[in-house]
Parts: C-alpha cells; structure tokens; sequence
C-alpha cells in the first residue's frame, strides 16, 4: 500500500493542527509539477471536456472566479434553496479518482457525494502539501440533507491576539495553535440532483506549502487511522501492547515509521476512546462475562460485596480447573496483594500454589478496596466457601497486620508464615549502617538465621551472639528476635513449604501480570487479561507435560536410585533431586554408633547447606531415614545427606516409595485423559473471518510496501505500477460490489455479537447484584513507585557513614567529641523566639 495513497481520517470541525516546520525539498517538488502537468495535460486531451473560459484560465494556472452564488471577497456560500435543478449539459463528467491517480480540482468537476469531493480534495492536498478542514455548510430546505459544503485550507482565518485575551479563571492546557495567515485557497461543491458539483476553486496559497513527503503524515488531515488498521490495533490493544510499540509494528508493515499515516499520540488517543465506550458500565461487563463463563463452567464461582453506597468495594472468582487442581495442591498456598493493575487502585490479590512441575499457579484470586481485617475476613472465607470447606495446610504471606489477626481469625489450625524477604528488608532499612560498622555480627546473624536446625540451637546461639557482641540492648535487633517464630527456618522445619522462604512465586506471578495489564483500565479489562494470563498458565504446564511423555534426560551418573527417580519424578523435580545427588561427592560420612552417622562438608562450604555437620538416623531393615536438616519435611525430596549414607550402606538402589510424594509424580494416564476433557473450545479451531482478514492485510501492506520501493525508482516503474494497480483496483471493486450484500449480513452478525454483553445483560443474568455500582475511581498521582525490588534474604551492610569533622567511622558528626561548640546568638534572637 503506498503511503500517499492513504486518506487517513478528517476531522471536519476541530481546527488543523501546528506544522512546526517546514523543510523545502524542490526536487521533490519538481516532481510534483511534472505529475500535475501530465494530469492536466490528460484532461484537455479528452474529447469529453468542454472547454469553457473558466476552465481555460484553471489550466493556464489563474485563480477561478467566483460564482454567481458565492461572494468573491470572502469565498462564504451565499443563501439558495434550489437543490434539486437540472445538471448543466456543458459540465465535465468525472469518474472516480484511482488510488494512484490525483487529479486537480476545477470548476464543474463531478463527485458523486460531498464525501468523495473531501476525499479527493484531501489526497490532492496532501500530494501539494497543504492541510484541509470544513468550512461553512448548508441544509437544504426540501429534504432536509446537507446542500453545500465549503472545504478550506488549515491556514484560513487570523489567531487571534493572545496578549489581548483575558487570562481564564482556571489554568488551562499550553496546546500549540496554528499559525494562521488568512489563505484562501478553498473548495466549494453544490448538490444538484444526486450529483455534487465544484462552484468555486482558488488553488493559490499566500504561505510555503510542506514538500518533504515525511512531513505530510503530520497534517492533521492527513493523520488518522485507517478503519482496517483500527481494527488490527484494537487487536494489539488487547494483548496489552502499548502505543510505542504497536507503531514498531506498523513502520515493519509501511516500510518505516516515515510511512506510517499517524503517530503515537494518534495509536495512544484512539487506545483511551476504546476503554472510554465502557466507562461506567464496568460490572455490567464483568457480570455479564462471569454470566458466560458460567454457562461453560458450571464450578466457576464469584461473588462481589458493596459499601454503603451500593459501590462494589470486594470481588472474588475461581474458576472449575483451580477448584479441581486445589484438591491435589492444598498442603501450600501463598498469599500476597498487588496494587497498580486497574483505575480504581484496588489491591490485587491472588491465591497462589504450586503444581507437580514446580510451577505457579493461581487458585483464586480477589480484589479488596481496604486492606482490613474485616476485608481480608471476608475474602479468606469465600476462598473456603469455594473449595468446599477444604483448609490449605500451610499459608506465606507478607508482614502485614491485618492479614495476619484474618489469618488467625478464620484458619487458626493453618500453619502461618511471613515472607522472610519482606522482613529482612525491613530490617535492613535500620540495621545496615550499624552492620556495616560490626561486619563479624552481621556474618553471625545470618548464619544463625539460616543453618540452625532446631529452635533450642537457634535460642542458644542467639543468646551467645548478642552477649558476645554487646548487642542486648539494641532495640533493632530485640524487634527482629520478638517476631523470630513468623520467619526463622528452624520453626518451620518440620512444615511443608516448597522451595520457598519467600512470597516470591506472588511475587513473580505479580510482576508477569502487570505486563499483561495497564492501571489506567477498569476490571472487565482485567478480567479478560487475567484469563489469557491463565491461559499461557496452562499452555506451560502442557509443554512441560509434553516433555516427560516424549523426551527423556541424561541419567548424572550411574546410580540405579536415579533412573528411578527419572522414570517416577516430573522433569523439574528429577533435576532438583539430581542436583541433591551430585552434592553426595562434598561430605564424608562417619558412624557414631546406634544407627546414628555423622555427615560432614570435604569442602569448607556446601551450598545450601552452610559449613556445619548434620546427624542421620538410618534404620536399613525398616527403611526409615531421618537428618536433622528435615529437607524432606519441607520440600517432599530426600537430602544429599540421607543418600551419603544409603552410599555408604550400599543401599542405593531404589528410594522407598513412602519418600516419594505423589504430588511430584509423574500424572497417571487417567489424570491426562480427564485434562484432556477439560478445555470447552474445540482443538481444531480455525481462525475467524475477522482475524483472517487482519492477517491478510498486514502481510499484503508488507507486500505493497516492497513492490512500491521497486516501482519508484524511476518513472518507468511508476507508470508500469500505476497501470496494473488501476485494473486491480478496478476488479477488487467489482468483486466487492458483488459480494456486498453477503458482507452486509455477516457485518450485521458480527455486531450483534460484539453488542453481546455491552448492555446490562450481566445483571439481568444475577438479579441480586441488580443494584450494584462501578468501584469508586482512583485517579493516579505522582511518581511510579519503583519496579526494580532488591535481592537478598540476608542483612547487608549499608554505606559507611563517616563523621563528617573528624572522619571517624564510629559517628556520626552529632555525637562527635571535636564538634565545634556553636558562638552563642545575637539577644536580637531571643527576642523573635519570645514572639514565635
């Protein structure tokens, strides 16, 4: 598609906008001359034309006069009524412009509807340089339909003085103005019958016209989306791709971002009017989706509490395959919530497990206007409600207060625990700068917190490392010891969390979802991205599924333990249980007597293990293992450490299948036929006849774009281009023309079922949220908080503060003996304190 064909979108009220500069290029515009010539050239060799003064004196480049209706010193339409008189047998007949054609207006030129006449007008404007806009206009007083128009150049008119103009009572927006200079270069048409004729036309300009091609697409009539394009980046829009982005896409299909008809701010506005159609009519959409869903899931279940107002203020929903998957995977769940994911900032808050592959997924997931107990009361027991009563084992959240004493409320019988990560961050805010100053505590203090395997060790070495380091008083790290039971591994030893310390699979799951959501769009927006969110959920999960029916690993060595645990473990747990075994090769084994062996590092330090020895109770005739590091309490796999002693007892063989979960086998083949079931949209779905067509016209634009750079080259090529694309154009309108009405049916259909859903069906389908509202609005403010979250589970030293009059840095220049004393003030001063 050649670029300076494309007509974009006119707005015929609204003034053009400023060209900031102008660029002569008079190569280019040579051309132009050449192409207007020939044109006129080609006019007054038809036989057709009458030749009439007026039109002689267009030709030979003469303003035209003005007609006998029209004022000649303003160009304004004068009164009539006649609409509907004879067509002048003298007048030239014109046949609609080629795409690759265009013709300069005259005087009885022929249009047929007012606008075609603005289309052309705008593509002859664009090829000179020179935006349009709507003038003046008349209604006919017989049929009441549009009579005359005035089509004028951006520049007409004067600005009008700005340092004459009251300043407005509320601060208003710099927008830039067109520089006006009273041109009356101008097009007027008149319908006569069905037909629409040129009156009047002056073609000169009083001001430089734009020549340089690039800058034509900044015309404000020739900027705007095309409909077929509008149709393609609504589809973007709907992936979540923002306006920079979508305008890479374009300038692959124009051939450059130069090419492209519009710019971001066209892609972006055009982006906001698509959410503004559903302003305030947020939950009739969420309902009326929820209302289909339903219809195809039966389990789904949501529910939505109000404020006072009647203003929804609490949501949640789980769909039937996370209520199926919670059976398997309830003995861990995390817990956090997330703001910036929709325009009333209310927090995010998904339910979080983890699958047989080691994978995040979601099993429920809410919406809270408040962060309170009363709140987070509600949200917890709808989650029961949902599950049918089922109680997850183990819960992680973040430190939050009110989430806990909900936590406490409703569960009591769960095992709760606080994000180490959050914790120690917070920690780290008032203990790093005096960690810095005592490296040995800081080094002590997180190797206390992460290598103690029993409370009683953890309170002994505790006691010992804070009266070693006369840190007893300090009231940083006494806070940090009081809420020791909400974090420290050693309390969570024996309680089933794995691979996790941390919120982090919220965390993470938090972070891909804001990719796939803006926090200037409302809940039904969110709604539908959460779903494909939920859907890539799935694809991975199949693909990982995939790779354990179809390929197989390479075994680490030769031990006949881990061919079985590479024929039961899925993919992701076979490689956690292969690292534990290659960590066999880092410790010795000794035994101690009764059953008892002591396991010590070679190496000064084994990851994940630290430096410390651990303690292996092994019974051989009953297969029972226990090590005091209880990694199979915590994550369901045995430890290098219990293997390190099957080593040394020969007894490597196989793994007891009492230590083998079923939540990390491989799925059954029954499981995968009722997964298979699950999915309600056909496998062999084709593509619709609306994203066929998006598709079709992207690659032809790419295909267009390629010819175009080839027939440019020379006039030759050019003309050859011309030549075809006409009788292209011309068949594509016959094909068109015959296919009309089966287009117009499937147009109709295609509406109805995009107008599905849009009006108040949603609450019709649940009368008992009949009376609900739109959450109350959030407008954002501020700075963007910020994205990129510090690493680390451990205390770190902060920067050296350093005094800044002796250069100590052991204080700080407040506590500093040398500190200059202060020369005592002027009495003027006591004075100004009485009257303060």
């Amino acid at each position: 598609m050649d670029p300076k064909c494309s007509t974009g979108a006119l707005d015929l009220n609204e003034p053009a906008i400023e060209v900031d500069r102008v660029i002569e290029d008079v190569s280019l515009f040579n051309d132009l001359q050449i192409e207007v010539t020939g044109s006129i050239q080609r006019t007054l060799s038809n036989p057709d034309v009458t030749k009439s003064s007026e039109h002689s004196k267009h030709v030979s480049g003469s303003n035209t006069g003005a007609s006998v209706d029209t004022n000649p010193e303003t160009g304004e339409t004068l009164s009539t009524d006649d609409s509907g008189g004879d067509e002048d047998k003298g007048e030239v007949q014109s046949t609609p412009c080629s795409q690759t054609e265009v013709e300069t207006p005259f005087k009885g030129k022929i249009y047929d509807s007012w606008e075609d006449a603005k289309m052309q007008y705008n593509r002859y404007a664009k090829k000179i340089g020179f935006s349009i806009k709507c003038s003046t206009s008349k209604v006919s007083k017989i049929d009441d339909q549009r009579d005359k128009q005035l089509f004028v150049c951006n520049k007409s008119g004067k600005n009008e003085d700005i340092n004459k103009l009251e300043a407005p009572p509320v601060r208003q927006r710099n927008r830039s103005i067109t520089k006006k200079t009273e041109c009356k270069a101008r097009l007027r048409i008149k319908r006569r019958g069905t037909k629409w004729y040129v009156t009047y036309f002056i073609e000169e300009h009083n001001h430089s016209l734009v020549k340089k091609f690039s800058l034509k697409m900044y015309l404000r009539s020739h900027k705007g989306i095309p409909k077929e394009e509008k149709d393609f980046v609504q589809l973007l829009h709907k992936v979540n791709l923002s306006a920079g982005r979508v305008m890479r896409i374009m300038g692959e299909v124009y051939g450059g971002l130069a090419n492209v008809p519009y710019d971001s701010k066209d892609v972006s506005n055009f982006m906001a009017k698509i959410d503004e159609e559903h302003t305030h009519k947020d939950m009739s959409l969420l309902l009326a989706h929820f209302a289909r869903i339903k219809k195809e899931d039966p389990d789904f279940y949501f529910n939505i509490h109000t404020d006072h107002a009647d203003k929804v203020d609490r949501i949640f929903w789980v769909d039937g395959p996370a209520i199926a998957a919670y059976k398997n995977y309830s003995d861990c769940l995390s817990f956090d919530s997330t703001y910036m994911t929709n325009m009333y900032n209310m927090p995010f808050a998904p339910f979080i497990g983890i699958n047989r592959y080691c994978q995040t997924i979601q099993l429920g997931c809410g919406f809270l206007k408040n962060e309170n107990i009363e709140s987070f009361v509600w949200l917890f027991q709808e989650f029961l409600e949902a599950m049918g009563g089922l109680q997850p084992d183990n819960f992680i959240t973040d430190q939050d207060a009110a989430m806990r004493s909900a936590v406490l409320v409703s569960f009591p019988n769960w095992c709760h625990r606080n994000c180490r990560w959050h914790i120690m961050q917070n920690a780290q805010a008032v203990l790093g700068n005096f960690l810095s100053k005592h490296e040995e505590l800081r080094t002590e203090l997180n190797e206390i917190i992460d290598y103690n395997m029993s409370v009683e060790e953890f309170e002994t070495r505790w006691a010992q490392m804070i009266t070693k380091h006369n840190v007893v008083d300090n009231p940083h790290i006494y806070d940090l010891y009081h809420i020791r039971a909400t974090f420290v591994p050693a309390y969570f030893k024996e309680r089933f969390f794995p691979f996790l310390q941390t919120t982090a699979r919220s965390e993470g799951f938090n972070a891909v979802l804001k990719t796939y959501m803006d926090p200037h769009n409302n809940l039904h927006h969110f709604f539908l991205q959460y779903m494909k969110l939920q859907e890539k959920i799935d694809v991975a999960e199949d693909a990982v599924e995939f790779k354990d029916e179809d390929k197989t690993l390479r075994a680490w060595g030769d031990f006949p333990v881990e061919e079985q645990a590479l024929q039961v473990y899925t993919r992701p747990i076979y490689l956690r249980f292969r690292a534990e075994l290659r960590k066999v090769t880092s410790y010795n084994v000794q035994h101690v007597g009764h059953g008892t062996y002591d396991v010590s590092p070679i190496k000064k330090y084994v990851y994940g293990y630290g430096s410390r020895s651990y303690k292996v109770e092994a019974n051989l005739e009953a297969e029972n293992y226990n090590c005091e590091c209880c990694k199979f309490s915590r994550d369901g796999l045995l430890c290098c450490h219990i293997f390190r002693v099957m080593m040394q007892l020969g007894n490597i063989d196989r793994i007891p299948e009492k230590y083998i979960l079923k939540r990390w086998r491989i799925p059954e083949e029954i499981i995968v036929e009722e997964k298979l079931e699950l999915p309600k949209v056909p496998v062999d779905r084709k593509m619709s006849n609306k994203e066929r067509q998006q598709l079709r016209y992207g690659t032809m634009c790419n295909d267009f774009t390629k010819v175009a750079k080839i027939a440019s080259t020379s006039d030759k090529g050019k003309a050859l281009a011309d030549k075809y694309m006409q009788a292209l154009e011309k068949e594509l309108l016959d094909m068109k023309a015959s296919e009309s009405a089966k287009r117009k049916k499937t147009k109709n259909a295609t509406t109805a079922q995009d107008a599905e859903g849009a009006n108040d069906g949603g609450l019709d389908s649940f009368p008992q949220f009949a009376h609900v509202e739109d959450p109350v609005y959030v407008p954002k403010q501020g700075r963007p908080a910020e994205k990129r979250k510090q690493s680390g589970l451990h205390l770190k030293s902060s920067k050296v503060v350093k005094c800044s009059i002796c250069g100590s840095n052991q204080h700080t220049a407040a506590m500093c003996k040398d500190k200059i004393t202060p020369s005592p003030e002027p009495k003027e001063f006591d004075f100004f304190r009485e009257m303060v």
